[in-house]
């Protein structure tokens, strides 16, 4: 019974370091979309490529645009493909330089701050379990 108490123990442990670890990981990757909520400017981008529908809740979509000569492509959902064609041209968030786009009204502060919760949660756990295991 004592042995089976440690492995949980442990286990709780190293799944909270995984857990405060990914968040930094996902947090770094995610950083500079925040960046381009922050300092990007809206321009105008033409629609190059539409899926024939974006409706389905699991299933990601990707449109392609151009700007400058250069092509981003954008995951979407919803009725957007129904809603607009190619050759549109729509208002997209572009920071020179960077190869993702954002919406005009696409934040990213709500991703960060989910994966620092998250981090802190696996801190948590982590703390509590060192304790344990100490006694």
């Amino acid at each position: 019974m004592f042995n089976l108490y440690l492995i949980r123990m442990r286990f709780l442990f190293f799944s909270g370091i995984i857990f405060f670890v990914g968040s930094i990981i996902l947090i770094n990757a995610n950083y500079y979309i925040l960046d381009i909520e922050r300092n990007g400017k809206v321009v105008k981008m033409k629609i190059e490529q539409l899926p024939k529908t974006c409706y389905g809740g699991k299933v990601r979509y990707f449109v392609t645009y151009s700007y400058e000569g250069k092509m981003y492509d954008k995951a979407t959902r919803g009725n957007y493909c129904e809603e607009h064609y190619i050759g549109e041209l729509v208002d997209m968030k572009f920071l020179q330089g960077s190869k993702e786009i954002l919406r005009p009204n696409e934040s990213a502060l709500m991703n960060l701050l989910f994966f620092a919760a998250l981090g802190v949660l696996g801190a948590v756990i982590s703390a509590i379990q060192w304790r344990k295991m100490k006694r």
